[in-house]
């Protein structure tokens, strides 16, 4: 398989394409379209399948083939303890679907720091997400762990975090600390760049 291009791996996914169209030719086009792999990678199923050949069943399994390859990425990352702010962003920028919309993630953690679980809560709008304090809680619960860290995205390019953010954070501390979990910190992730909200004194 490492031998094929990007477009003979996406045909074999794609499988069929249409009157006159090889699924290589639906391949091509979608790269094409979306300038590279890595962008493809973020498109939505509904804007998969609005491209004449695919359909939403080709859109679906194609999109699933995406979520499968950034589950197995972040499996790689969850041996080593999270000593640092980077350690939690390389293991959540693998898991992000839709860097246009805002995504906010939990990094569920077990006694000794590492990562076991990571668990997406919500989608917000292109500037706008909630993070519920009992979601978060809650899943990190759910998952059995010891220590969690968030992370959010910010589509606006800027990973300053916004007086909300650092709300979110105090407010996730405070419901933290009575039932013995250990906040690790708030990452926002803007593009290649990304701020902790601990290392800036908010946690």
């Amino acid at each position: 398989m490492g031998a094929l291009s990007d477009a003979e791996l996406l045909a074999l996914v794609v499988r069929s394409g249409g009157p006159g169209r090889s699924a290589l030719d639906v391949a091509t086009e979608l790269l094409a379209r979306h300038g590279s792999l890595a962008l493809l990678a973020t498109a939505r199923v509904e804007e998969l399948a609005r491209m004449s050949s695919l359909g939403h069943a080709k859109a679906s399994a194609l999109a699933a083939a995406f979520e499968l390859g950034r589950r197995a990425a972040a499996c790689d990352d969850f041996g080593s303890p999270i000593v640092t702010p980077h350690d939690i962003v390389r293991i959540v920028i693998r898991n992000l679907a839709d860097r246009r919309r805002e995504e906010v993630f939990v990094v569920v953690t077990n006694s000794s720091a590492k990562a076991t679980r990571v668990e997406h809560l919500t989608t917000g709008g292109i500037d706008r997400s909630l993070i519920p304090v009992r979601d978060v809680l809650a899943a990190v619960l759910r998952h059995d762990g010891v220590g969690f860290a968030l992370a959010h995205t910010h589509p606006s390019g800027d990973p300053t975090p916004s007086e909300a953010d650092i709300r979110v954070t105090e407010n996730v501390a405070q419901g933290a600390r009575p039932i013995g979990l250990t906040f690790l910190d708030h990452i926002v992730i803007a593009g290649t760049k990304w701020a902790s909200l601990r290392a800036l004194g908010h946690l």
